[in-house]
């Protein structure tokens, strides 16, 4: 039986210029080299309007059962550009099984909090992503039990590097924890990830804005191309979300929601005026 969608989001917001990320130095400072797909120039500027537009296409291509955007995670607080779930079936009720968060930055410079000696830190989170690569290659060499006994194909091989007896590796997650720390402590992912309402979360700009390993780990990353189209250029790790919690940002979902349903069926919302008007129409080609 084919799922049925929920329909929240009827029309995108108006074009505006969303300054909600936290804004930093400029750099000079070349990106380290990273093989991403060419883009087509459409001759149009990826606004933060288009970039939502982005999101909410690679999301609905995913049949969520409810999306919206500008979502609360918390009451009112730590907007997202983009919240979708997913639902199934549980007897007579639906069951929440999975939400996605996306946040949208404009550009390198909205991706981390103020900070003087950012891309320092940024280089030596990236050297040490680079370590902890190599030593968990050397780990699966010397340490083969580490690897779990119920993995049937080799793509999906999960290792249990925490308990390895390697020294040298332990020490460089003590040094990248502690600098990813000083980087995003306080800042408005980590608050937005410290809500648990989402089970994945992503970060989404412009292509080749970032390099995956300048972005803290647990969260996914979407390049943006020119056409509108979105390449995953990181996974997300499975973060901890109750039901609880996910209840609770699908109920945001359905609130971000609300005036753009009203506005679909012809009523309006000014000030403290409530009033009914034609529905909008789309536009006859």
């Amino acid at each position: 039986m084919k799922k049925q969608q929920i329909t929240f989001e009827f029309f995108g917001n108006e074009q505006e210029n969303d300054n909600t990320s936290e804004t930093a130095h400029h750099t000079d400072d070349a990106l380290a080299a990273q093989t991403l797909p060419e883009t087509t120039d459409t001759g149009q500027a990826l606004t933060p309007f288009r970039m939502r537009q982005a999101a909410l296409k690679w999301l609905a291509k995913q049949n969520p059962c409810g999306i919206g955007t500008k979502v609360a995670t918390r009451i009112s607080k730590y907007q997202v550009d983009v919240a979708a779930f997913w639902s199934l079936p549980a007897g007579a009720r639906r069951r929440v099984e999975k939400t996605v968060l996306v946040e949208i930055r404009n550009n390198r410079d909205h991706c981390w909090p103020d900070c003087s000696n950012r891309e320092a830190i940024l280089k030596k989170i990236r050297d040490l992503k680079a370590e902890r690569t190599a030593l968990e290659k050397l780990i699966r060499q010397d340490e083969p039990e580490l690897k779990a006994s119920d993995t049937l194909f080799e793509e999906y091989e999960c290792w249990d590097y925490e308990k390895s007896r390697n020294p040298q590796y332990h020490d460089c997650l003590a040094k990248l924890e502690e600098l990813q720390h000083s980087l995003y402590k306080g800042s408005r992912l980590e608050l937005i990830r410290q809500s648990q309402t989402a089970d994945f979360i992503y970060v989404a700009l412009p292509e080749g804005t970032i390099h995956a390993d300048e972005l803290i780990d647990g969260i996914g990353l979407l390049a943006i191309k020119d056409d509108l189209e979105i390449v995953e250029i990181k996974p997300p790790d499975a973060l901890i979300c109750n039901a609880q919690n996910r209840n609770h940002i699908v109920q945001n979902i359905a609130v971000a929601c609300r005036k753009s349903l009203l506005f679909a069926n012809g009523v309006n919302l000014s000030n403290d005026r409530i009033f009914i008007t034609n529905p909008p129409r789309r536009r006859r080609k």
